[in-house]
């Protein structure tokens, strides 16, 4: 965090939440970010970052692991957010990025500070 402050950026997290959810689950892992709550999932639908939970899939977190994910997402709403994680410049221009549905896949640190020192450099 302290680099990327360095750097002039800030970081965001989008959530599919509810926002009570959304605001429950900053606090509770100190998250230093803003998470913000898409509620209605028209911003993870706009990017194509969603997905909807198989009925297979569904019953295993409902009745194996006692997850509920309507409870969080909204009425109806077994979906769960693509991870991704975009770079973008001073006028919203995506500059890197990476999206996977293997949550395991994520975009190197190294690789955002680059860009973001490369982003600093052209201004």
């Amino acid at each position: 965090m302290p680099r990327i402050k360095e750097l002039g950026a800030d970081l965001i997290a989008i959530s599919p939440e509810l926002p009570d959810h959304t605001l429950t689950m900053a606090e509770k892992h100190k998250i230093p970010i803003d998470v913000v709550s898409d509620g209605t999932g028209e911003v993870l639908k706009k990017y194509r970052l969603w997905f909807a939970v198989s009925a297979e899939i569904k019953e295993l977190y409902r009745d194996k692991f006692g997850i509920q994910l309507d409870k969080y997402n909204g009425e109806g709403r077994w979906e769960l957010p693509v991870p991704a994680t975009y770079v973008l410049d001073g006028q919203g221009i995506v500059r890197a990025g990476v999206a996977d549905p293997d949550h395991t896949v994520r975009m190197d640190i190294e690789e955002i500070l680059a860009t973001l020192a490369t982003i600093r450099g052209g201004k």
